[in-house]
């Protein structure tokens, strides 16, 4: 398939909005809605108001608006355009119905760090290298999922992510193995406990969680594993230290130069933590690094050149991701295959390319 005859037709959302004769507003509040209401102020496009879920309105005011109700905002407005500024995972996206039925819906797909978007003209900046990959992935649901989020963030339309396809599944063989399985950002032991139910096998578990607080209830939660290391560290290119930014969350980060946090690097630390007399063995390695996610590849790059080791890694942090870090991958070493998987996220949130031998 060529990509660009799939994509070029598409209208683009910011386009759409910029010509819209109805009324634009805000579907939510918080620091996305925030990010939103700028990158469409920087596009000319004028906000008129804000509106939020029943339940969720409180008589404050947001960005200079009073937050009105859905009702309210019908009332006012009669019919408008809104702007969705919040996540929505799984069955929660039905609450989008309701808004849906009377208005148009637009769902811009914003990264969570960085100021740049994958938009329609992004995409066309980079089309070779958007068609090198899809050329790349290793099957017809990587695929499907490729194609629905790059048409996705060209029209803003959230449904091109409802499908069946947000079913989360693993390639044949993937994460099973008998040697060290590496974590970088196990935030509370979810996705290690995922593992170890998954690959019985595995050697070691060596688990690293930069915030305080949920690197202690990674400790709480995994005292019933065999095996497992639980280090309270970011990991980044390089070894040194950096300063936590963030509320203790998903959300939380490592500013580089200063601060009191440890920051190590994949080859630094099995260099100096390998297992027994055989020296290091990594059979996979999983990042969700809240936007340092290609800093962690590059600070493996030996450990994955000498293990070829299973990747899980995140591609929704900032926009070039997408495409950044499977290619990077690759260039690591040709022979891996390439897959997407997705959960269930409006918009394109726990998106991961799976790569493996």
């Amino acid at each position: 398939m060529q990509i660009a005859d799939a994509l070029k037709e598409l209208p683009d959302l910011y386009e759409k909005l910029a010509e819209e004769k109805r009324p634009v507003l805000l579907y939510g509040m918080g620091d996305g809605a925030e990010k939103i209401f700028n990158h469409l102020r920087n596009k000319r496009i004028e906000v008129k108001g804000v509106f939020a879920s029943e339940g969720f309105v409180r008589g404050q005011e947001f960005l200079g608006f009073r937050v009105m109700s859905i009702s309210e905002a019908e009332e006012e407005f009669d019919d408008f355009a809104a702007v969705l500024c919040f996540a929505l995972e799984g069955e929660k996206a039905q609450i989008l119905k309701l808004v849906k039925a009377k208005h148009t819906l637009y769902s811009p797909n914003l990264p969570v760090y960085g100021s740049g978007i994958f938009d329609k003209k992004r995409i066309f900046d980079n089309i070779e290298r958007v068609q090198r990959l899809y050329d790349f992935l290793a099957d017809e649901i990587s695929k499907e999922i490729f194609l629905s989020v790059l048409k996705y963030n060209i029209t803003g339309e959230y449904e091109l992510l409802c499908s069946d396809k947000g079913i989360f599944s693993y390639p044949e063989g993937f994460f099973r193995h008998n040697k060290r399985h590496i974590d970088v950002g196990a935030y509370d032991g979810d996705t290690v406990i995922e593992f170890a139910s998954r690959c019985k096998d595995y050697a070691d578990i060596v688990a690293f969680e930069p915030d305080r607080h949920s690197y202690c209830r990674l400790l709480s939660n995994t005292t019933d594993l065999r095996a497992i290391i639980c280090e309270n560290a970011a990991v980044s290119d390089r070894d040194g230290s950096g300063e936590l930014a963030g509320k203790g969350s998903r959300s939380s980060f490592i500013k580089s130069g200063g601060g009191n946090t440890r920051v190590v690097s994949i080859d630094s630390y099995c260099k100096q933590h390998s297992i027994g007399d055989c020296g290091i063995s990594v059979g996979s390695i999983k990042i969700d690094a809240e936007g340092a996610d290609r800093q962690v590849l590059q600070g493996a790059v030996n450990t994955i050149y000498n293990n070829s080791p299973d990747i899980m890694v995140a591609l929704y942090h900032r926009a070039e991701d997408f495409i950044d870090l499977p290619l990077l991958i690759r260039s690591y070493d040709y022979r891996y295959k390439l897959y997407l998987r997705k959960k269930d996220y409006i918009p394109v949130w726990d998106i991961f390319l799976l790569a493996s031998k």
